[in-house]
């Protein structure tokens, strides 16, 4: 069953809604679904599908081909008649309109008419012009009301933004609390270490650093791990290897690449033991290899042992046969 309101919303288009609306031109602006309806066609599926399906009563919150048609070809149609582009829709009215005519929540619509547009709203520049009333807004909603917030922005701005990037815009960038001075060693040692202990949480770690933001704070983690990964060798792109480089930061209690290195080639790397390498008789190498004691033993000398002969000692060339010594014409043996 039509309402008055969609009755009302033909009258005013008039003729101009049995022409059809330019594909290939809108194509350029949003996503447009394959599926395609007539006017005729398009009227007995807002009665008998469209109306059904989101009534008060349903549960159905999934925007299907028809439905995303629907309602392109109405802000379409009303825009062209109206002579609205298509940056001024909210501000014009438009979804406030249709909410009526449809019988919609505003913020609703809002919501798919975003979901449907081809260029992404994070592309869009902001202008002064958002950036004062975004500002506005946040001293009028000092309490993180982002839902508000994003709701009359949309209104008062010339250009739609989510609202995820409305919040982020104030917490990153214009924010008027923010420290935007280089990061102090306090600060990079605090960061470093909550970084393990709070699974890089970036919202948490800046409770604890007043003035910097989520993504500032993050930006400086990834700088030190990257000059330290480079340090030490390692990888930062392996998570594995890059809570080895936090486990490092914890046990030294230092951030600081080349404070790193050496505490950790001082401490944790051994000295290898000497090799020896038997050779093989039938070959020049050989795998067998047995490792000896660095410390080679020392001897007393043996003629300091044996004080009265000092004078007259031989020491043989292998000490594998008798040690002799002579004394006169006498030849005596150990």
């Amino acid at each position: 069953m039509k309402s008055q309101k969609w009755t009302e919303f033909l009258e005013e288009l008039g003729e101009s809604k049995d022409q059809e609306i330019n594909i290939e031109l809108l194509k350029s602006i949003v996503k447009f679904p394959n599926e395609k309806m007539t006017f005729l066609e398009l009227e007995h599926y807002l009665s008998n599908e469209f109306q059904v399906h989101f009534n008060k009563d349903s549960n159905r919150s999934k925007w299907h081909k028809k439905d995303k048609y629907l309602l392109i070809w109405c802000i379409v149609k009303l825009a062209e008649k109206r002579n609205i582009k298509f940056n001024e829709l909210h501000r014009k009215g438009v979804f406030q309109y249709f909410s009526t005519v449809l019988d919609l929540p505003t913020q609703f619509l809002i919501k798919k008419w975003m979901s449907l547009l081809k260029q992404s709203l994070k592309d869009i520049p902001w202008t002064q012009e958002e950036d004062k009333i975004l500002i506005e807004l946040r001293n009028k909603y000092p309490n993180n009301d982002w839902t508000i917030i994003a709701e009359e922005f949309i209104y008062l701005a010339p250009n739609l933004r989510y609202q995820k990037q409305i919040r982020e815009r104030y917490n990153n960038v214009i924010n008027p609390k923010i420290n935007k001075k280089p990061f102090t060693h306090q600060e990079k040692q605090t960061l470093m270490l909550k970084a393990q202990q709070l699974k890089k949480n970036w919202s948490s770690i800046s409770k604890l650093m007043p003035g910097r933001t989520d993504n500032k704070i993050k930006n400086c983690y990834n700088s030190i791990v990257k000059k330290i990964a480079k340090k030490i060798h390692l990888d930062k792109s392996d998570p594995k290897q890059e809570q080895q480089i936090l486990k490092y930061i914890q046990k030294y209690n230092t951030y600081d690449p080349d404070e790193l290195a050496n505490q950790i080639e001082k401490i944790e790397t051994n000295i290898s033991p000497i090799k020896v390498e038997h050779i093989n008789d039938n070959s020049n190498t050989s795998n067998h290899q047995n490792h000896i004691s660095p410390i080679l033993p020392s001897f007393q000398p043996l003629p300091f042992i044996y004080a009265q002969y000092y004078q007259n000692y031989y020491y043989p060339p292998n000490i594998n046969y008798p040690l002799i010594y002579f004394h006169g014409n006498e030849a005596k043996k150990f």
